[in-house]
């Protein structure tokens, strides 16, 4: 189910809707405090003109810089007293990271939460949309920039070859992401072959034969822009002959780019068609 777009109304109108997960969710229209229990939907909030509604920010919450200044709670496991202390109107949560468990405590003190839930990359400006709907702005600006450069990075990479990637989210453990993810189209969205598609779902977990076999070409992994080859290697010393290895084609990329879905995801998605296709992009 995809969230519903709520049209901007005069304050004070009490709003009905359905969120991603079909719940029937009740509020103030607009509201005008607001909590988030992901650092995407911080994000998202800002991008869309609402950062005056936040009255709050986990500790994972770290963009824009100004998210800095905002009190801080904790969202695991979500400190309920203190997000009642904050007396929001609304709550945004996905289903990626939360359940249902703290929003149905929360209505009992009659907070209500919206959960949004990102399957594909037209998800994050759907959510945008949403977003907007439900504080009472504006998203077509926020929107319209992540879409054109969406759209830029594939024109970008039209007809290049497609290299065999394999995108993982840490690197002791090999945990990626399965075909059904937004992230695995992110990988094919700039260019490649995602290797991990071989796997349903959202999640992957590759071993070392499957790894061995598919012989990725390129390997990107989300532990941040400075990544040290080695590293890999020494947590799988059989990787060593993986063509990714040899060719020097091991990369980091910022986890926030990738494992957010938000406004930044467009970023991640050209940071890692031009480390696949650096013929194609000027010098990042």
């Amino acid at each position: 189910m995809r969230e519903s777009s709520i049209p901007i109304t005069a304050p004070s109108t009490d709003t009905t809707t359905t969120d991603a997960l079909g719940r029937t969710v009740a509020f103030a229209h607009p509201p005008s405090r607001v909590l988030t229990l992901a650092p995407n939907l911080t994000e998202i909030v800002f991008a869309v003109g609402a950062a005056d509604r936040l009255v709050g920010a986990s500790p994972s919450d770290n963009y824009p810089p100004s998210v800095q200044a905002l009190p801080r709670y904790s969202t695991f496991p979500l400190d309920r007293e203190r997000v009642v202390a904050l007396a929001p109107d609304l709550v945004l949560a996905t289903d990626q990271v939360n359940g249902t468990a703290d929003a149905d405590a929360l209505l009992g003190f009659d907070i209500p939460t919206y959960f949004f839930s990102f399957l594909t990359l037209d998800d994050i400006p759907r959510a945008m949309t949403t977003a907007a709907g439900l504080l009472g702005t504006r998203a077509d600006s926020a929107v319209h920039a992540f879409e054109e450069q969406i759209e830029r990075v594939k024109r970008s990479v039209a007809g290049a070859a497609r290299p065999r990637v394999l995108l993982l989210i840490g690197d002791e453990v090999p945990y990626a992401f399965g075909r059904d993810s937004y992230a695995s189209e992110m990988v094919r969205a700039a260019g490649g072959a995602n290797l991990t598609d071989a796997f349903d779902g959202q999640a992957a977990l590759p071993n070392d034969e499957f790894v061995l076999t598919q012989a990725p070409e390129v390997i990107i992994v989300l532990v941040g822009e400075r990544y040290d080859p080695a590293r890999l290697v020494e947590y799988h010393p059989a990787w060593a002959s993986l063509p990714a290895v040899r060719n020097g084609r091991v990369f980091g990329v910022d986890a926030d780019l990738v494992s957010r879905p938000g406004p930044r995801v467009a970023s991640g998605l050209e940071r890692i068609a031009a480390l696949l296709h650096p013929d194609r992009f000027t010098a990042q």
